[in-house]
């Protein structure tokens, strides 16, 4: 019995009587919502009358009737206390002033309070504590916010302006908005009451999760409509998380802590669905730009000049429409390597492309050039777009794609090569004569005139595309006249000749240079091929020649023997068992020089055509 008692002695306080009037009552405190005091009170009397109990002095002395309590009417304060309190709790989230913020405070600090004494009368037998300990106040308060949030969420509602598609849509778009709204009030009327370990934001944040996830997945158990996947893709992705991210959330709740909305046996059919619907969407949009292009070739329409210069809606079409398809995606499911799954698309419509392309190319209607120059620009573009964000792209779809614009933009430039090379064909044809001997200025002048009136063609052209395409013609020409001196129309029988023939060629690679880098070229390097190639015929020692060869291959690995035993068939003074030894003895140079060959050098002789 001394040990029982000893344990009861936690209880017991030192009452003073107060006889001050002013003092409230229980039902005072009760009825001014001062819940912490009136749960102190009773808390009180639960100590002094359980204490007298159980240390028998009930069965000893008469108590005068005003003074005695008794279970039954404490039980029954309790019960009136603890009804103000939950109701108070269950408007938890209709406060709208401070002074029901005041109450609730009140009503969540008497619940601690309640907890506390529970707490006190761990360890006692049932029949030495009260028969309502322990009252589990918090885990009563827990469960009635639940009710609480489970009830609103149910009866949450749109604005009825607001148009939906589906009652889905409604239902999920509604739920949102009641779990945004209430996680605000939350944190900005209810946080303040309870203590901060309490960390009632994050216990609001997982409850409305836990509905809201609940919801999303049963719909998710459903075969759903394309937009209705989307949408519901799109809240688990996008929407749902940029709720939890309100800086005023945000900083309160920890959404790591959360579950996932989903779990990934669902989303995961939601991404493929969503992902063919994409495909689907993009695919669309690249044809009906290629077919609004290719419908406009046909009745004859010439692109539009803007600022004299020929514009390509389709390039700044079709990349944007690709992009933010790609973009969308990667926000839809928060992978770019997933996202890359509707990057085909992008190798499909090119090879659509290249179709009409082609059509283009054999056309002889009076807009084909113009079209061709508009259609360059494009593949410019593009492949400057896939090159520039090549992580967008599977690496066989990024090959694919710049193999199909590398073929398209070839056979552009080989159109419009053709057409100059037909145009300088008489002219070129004095190129390596003893009429461009005697008189070179004046065949380089007539040449380089009627190069001039084939690229003013290209003055509607925007400048990318046409340094591009004026660069390619650049190199061509320069190839033609190089394979021109190597069909050995001449020979340069004596050191004279051969000088002089080397001062025509550095004086005709200035003028050709200057002619085509005025025009927009960009092919710097190219000025250094015919003085180079100068340079062997003004050479005459065969071992100052051989010298000469193996610093040209070094520059240009792709100058092979049959150039070179072209070139020196020219040096009417080099005999042929010279001739042969100099190739002897570069072939070794030779090989080893392709062997160490890399990208920096200059190819230049692969497009110089000889038998």
């Amino acid at each position: 019995m001394t040990k029982k008692l000893g344990k009861l002695n936690i209880f017991k306080r030192n009452y003073k009587k107060d006889a001050t009037p002013e003092v409230p009552t229980f039902m005072e405190n009760l009825q001014a919502r001062r819940f912490v005091d009136a749960g102190k009170q009773l808390i009180i009397r639960e100590d002094r009358l359980f204490a007298l109990k159980q240390e028998g002095i009930g069965s000893k002395m008469k108590l005068v009737e005003e003074e005695e309590d008794s279970e039954a009417r404490l039980a029954k304060d309790y019960e009136d206390l603890l009804e103000l309190v939950m109701q108070t709790l269950e408007n938890s989230l209709d406060l709208q002033s401070t002074e029901e913020q005041e109450v609730l405070k009140e009503a969540v600090h008497a619940v601690l309070q309640e907890e506390d004494q529970d707490t006190r009368w761990v360890g006692f037998q049932e029949k030495e504590r009260p028969p309502w300990r322990p009252r589990r106040c918090k885990q009563n308060h827990e469960a009635l916010l639940e009710r609480l949030v489970q009830r609103r969420m149910e009866e949450a509602e749109l604005d009825p302006s607001v148009e939906m598609h589906s009652s889905m849509q409604h239902s999920i778009t509604s739920k949102a908005k009641r779990l945004k709204e209430d996680l605000l009030k939350v944190v900005t009327w209810v946080r303040s009451c309870y203590p901060e370990q309490e960390n009632v934001c994050q216990f609001y944040a997982t409850l409305y999760h836990n509905i809201f996830s609940a919801k999303l997945r049963e719909v998710a158990e459903y075969t759903l409509c394309d937009e209705d996947s989307i949408l519901l893709l799109h809240w688990v992705k996008q929407d749902y998380p940029s709720i939890l991210n309100v800086s005023k959330i945000k900083e309160v709740i920890d959404h790591t802590k959360l579950d996932p909305l989903l779990p990934e046996n669902m989303i995961t059919p939601l991404e493929q669905q969503f992902l063919t619907n994409e495909k689907r969407e993009v695919s669309t949009c690249l044809h009906n730009i290629l077919d609004r292009e290719e419908t406009a070739w046909k009745k004859g329409d010439f692109p539009q000049l803007r600022d004299q210069v020929y514009c390509c809606p389709q390039a700044i079409d079709v990349i944007q429409c690709f992009h933010r398809y790609v973009e969308y995606a990667q926000k839809m499911l928060g992978d770019e390597t997933k996202a890359r799954g509707i990057t085909c698309q992008m190798s499909n419509f090119l090879k659509d492309y290249k179709t009409f392309h082609a059509k283009v190319i054999r056309s002889k209607q009076n807009n084909t050039e113009a079209v061709l120059m508009v259609n360059l620009s494009f593949l410019i573009q593009c492949r400057d777009y896939i090159t520039k964000n090549a992580r967008l792209f599977p690496e066989d779809v990024k090959t694919d794609c710049l193999s199909l614009l590398t073929a398209m933009t070839k056979s552009s430039q080989h159109y419009f090569t053709s057409n100059m090379h037909r145009e300088l064909k008489d002219s070129y044809r004095k190129v390596g004569t003893y009429e461009w001997l005697k008189d070179s200025h004046g065949v380089c002048k007539e040449l380089l005139a009627k190069l001039d009136r084939h690229i003013q063609k290209f003055n509607n052209l925007d400048k990318m595309c046409c340094q591009e395409l004026l660069g390619g013609m650049h190199k061509e020409f320069l190839a033609e006249y190089v394979r021109k001196m190597m069909k050995q129309k001449i020979k340069l029988s004596n050191k004279d000749q051969q000088q002089m023939a080397a001062s025509e060629l550095c004086s005709n690679s200035e003028h050709i240079h200057t002619c085509l880098t005025a025009a927009g070229s960009n092919m710097d390097w190219l000025k250094d091929i015919l003085p180079k190639l100068a340079e062997l015929l003004k050479l005459q020692d065969p071992d100052s020649i051989k010298l000469e060869l193996v610093n040209l291959m070094s520059v240009y690995p792709d100058l092979s023997e049959r150039h070179i035993s072209a070139w020196l068939r020219l040096k009417g003074t080099l005999s042929q068992l010279d001739r042969k030894k100099i190739l002897k003895s570069i072939k070794g140079s030779q090989d080893q020089i392709t062997d160490e060959s890399d990208s920096l050098q200059f190819c230049f002789f692969s497009i110089v055509r000889i038998k």
